[in-house]
């Protein structure tokens, strides 16, 4: 309901702005993309991964030690004695319990991660994106989001050109 609320509002103004001002120059980018190919995309993709990467390989690891006792613990779960196998099963438990909760921190720190270096480059974004927009003499643009937007003329596609202007805006900021 709200995606359709959405696109008829966005239809209403459309036809509000044609109406006042001749035809409407529209361009639509794709954020993802201009993540993933421009320069502070790359950067930010590369700090987060070294920072992320000694955890990473640290729940591999304790994934890996888990599997094993598990697999251990069924091969030998017949030969225990019944109050051996309950503490094994215990431990089993308590080692998954860790695990799982290992999981989840290392998530919680990686989405905080990324919204720190992608709030940092939306910002930059939005005013690159002004910039290029009131120097084009772009009536209105707006971002290609799966769900909200389903076909779009391939010429009002401003994908590259947003890129472009985001690596200019990122490399003048202000740190």
């Amino acid at each position: 309901m709200r995606k359709f609320l959405a696109a008829a509002f966005f239809l209403l103004l459309l036809q509000s702005v044609a109406f006042a001002a001749g035809p409407a120059k529209v361009g639509i980018f794709d954020p993802e993309e201009v993540l993933r190919a421009s320069e502070p995309g790359q950067e930010a993709i590369k700090q987060f991964e070294a920072k992320m990467k000694p955890d990473s390989e640290r729940i591999e690891k304790q994934q890996k030690d888990f599997l094993k006792m598990q697999e251990d613990f069924q091969k030998q779960a017949f030969a225990l004695a019944p109050e051996a196998r309950q503490d094994k099963e215990r431990e089993l438990r308590r080692k998954e319990f860790e695990l799982s909760e290992a999981v989840r921190m290392f998530q919680n720190a990686a989405n905080r991660e990324k919204s720190i270096k992608l709030n940092e480059i939306f910002k930059v974004l939005n005013d690159a994106v002004t910039d290029y927009s009131s120097k084009n003499g772009y009536s209105l643009v707006m971002a290609k989001t799966q769900g909200i937007i389903y076909y779009f003329d391939p010429t009002t596609d401003i994908t590259k050109a947003i890129t472009a202007e985001l690596n200019k805006a990122w490399k003048t900021r202000k740190k």
